[in-house]
């Protein structure tokens, strides 16, 4: 069995390579030329959220796949957009509500909304790029966490931001193998106890995360002897996990009444 440091350099030493030979796979190529083909002929939010398929194009392009049955949730998401600080996408601690939101924004540019490059070009970008790394976890979970890691780790500038994604905290705490136990604690204690072991701002240096990464497939290869069997890691990878404790419409009411979201 190939271990988790090197099936990732395999896989990312030449990441443009190996996004274009998942682009060609059939399946994959199928849903690109389809999307390509009509997005641009959406005008409205109702057309966008009524096209089954092109809807889950785009959930599964911003990391929101799994939450594709909602459109009510977002039919509204889309109506309030994101200029008003209030809006619900504004207000959900999950960022990537905010990111689709943006990405399709319907509020600010109206029919042209689905002519934008995050709308086109970006999109599209992006499901290569969830669609390799699912095919990833499917083998070895590990590998996925990294690339997941190596994406988002220059986005993230608060600790905070580490604790409200379950992936990302998961590769810390493999990383300097501190338990998940530790995740109950009180969340200042959580935070002390993160910022002992990382310091956030070293997520902005390339070299300082591929150095994170290193530590973290050794980590993950000594805590996971079977890293090809499939893990409940799988479900750090819902993006909507951090609201999956509440019902859509609780999600919609919760955003509705407090001023302060979620």
């Amino acid at each position: 069995m190939i271990n988790t440091s090197t099936r990732y350099q395999l896989v990312t030493k030449d990441l443009a390579k190996t996004k274009a030979l998942i682009e060609k796979e059939p399946m994959t190529k199928r849903e690109i030329d389809y999307y390509k083909a009509n997005i641009r002929s959406i005008k409205t939010i109702d057309d966008f959220i009524k096209n089954d398929r092109i809807f889950k194009f785009a959930m599964k392009a911003y990391g929101l796949e799994d939450m594709a049955y909602a459109k009510g949730l977002f039919k509204k998401l889309l109506q309030e957009g994101v200029s008003n600080p209030l809006s619900m996408a504004n207000k959900m601690s999950n960022p990537l509500y905010k990111e689709f939101a943006k990405a399709f924004d319907f509020k600010t540019k109206g029919s042209a909304a689905t002519s934008a490059a995050s709308a086109t070009t970006e999109a599209v970008q992006k499901y290569v790029q969830l669609s390799l790394e699912k095919r990833e976890g499917e083998q070895n979970q590990g590998v996925q966490l990294a690339m997941y890691f190596k994406r988002k780790a220059s986005s993230v500038t608060t600790t905070m931001g580490l604790l409200a994604d379950k992936a990302l905290l998961k590769f810390v705490q493999t990383t300097f193998n501190i338990p998940t136990t530790a995740s109950k604690a009180d969340l200042d204690i959580q935070v002390r106890n993160l910022e002992k072991h990382i310091n956030i701002k070293d997520l902005q240096d390339p070299k300082k995360v591929d150095k994170l990464i290193q530590r973290f497939n050794a980590m993950w290869d000594v805590t996971n002897p079977s890293a090809a069997t499939i893990s409940p890691v799988m479900t750090l990878f819902d993006q909507s996990s951090v609201q999956q404790n509440f019902s859509v419409d609780l999600m919609m009411s919760i955003a509705k009444l407090r001023p302060g979201g979620f």
